[in-house]
């Protein structure tokens, strides 16, 4: 029974989010965009901002500036992810995985690969076996749900809206999964200390 509650309110609790804060994201994007001076930065910052505000939802008092509240965690996320970069030593970047895994020129002779839905190419041995070990070895102890939307989000640079039609869940959840697929991409190269390359 109390478990029910939580869900309903859980579910109230994000879509009264979405509903609120997706609205602001251009907003967000433009100030990120300030902080970060890159637009893939930018975009991550703005989905670990709706992340992070989605999980706080509950400590948002309602009637108060929900710009203002977003636009805060925003900058403290940025002044906390700096920190953790300027502290760790160079490793594989999401960014730098990202360009990685966009970047389907090594497949331009394969036809049947340049057709593929990204979503597909984590299944693809082909496909697999031409990224870099630490990024093939992520993606494929990665939980599908989020891989599948970090796939379609860089490698089909579909947008959150399209993803969240062909999945039929809510934009928020495109963008929780795949804020999700990047920290774990993080954590893991972290772990595992990928080579430069």
């Amino acid at each position: 029974m109390i478990s029910e509650i939580r869900q309903v309110s859980t579910r109230r609790d994000r879509n009264a989010f979405e509903e609120a804060a997706l609205p602001l994201m251009d907003y967000l994007f433009f100030k990120a965009l300030k902080l970060t001076r890159n637009h893939n930065d930018a975009e991550d910052l703005v989905q670990d901002t709706y992340a992070l505000g989605l999980r706080k939802f509950n400590m948002y008092e309602a009637g108060t500036n929900l710009k203002a509240w977003l636009a805060r965690l925003q900058f403290n996320l940025y002044i906390s992810q700096y920190r953790r970069r300027t502290k760790r030593p160079d490793g594989a970047s999401i960014a730098g995985m990202e360009d990685t895994v966009r970047d389907r020129s090594h497949v331009k002779d394969d036809t049947e690969l340049m057709e593929m839905l990204p979503s597909d190419l984590a299944h693809n041995d082909e496909f697999m076996h031409r990224l870099p070990r630490e990024v093939r070895e992520g993606l494929s102890v990665m939980d599908e749900r989020y891989r599948d939307v970090l796939l379609m989000n860089v490698v089909g640079e579909r947008s959150y809206k399209d993803i969240a039609e062909s999945l039929s869940v809510p934009v928020g959840t495109v963008m929780s999964r795949l804020s999700r697929a990047k920290a774990f991409l993080r954590s893991y190269f972290d772990v595992h200390e990928p080579s430069a390359a």
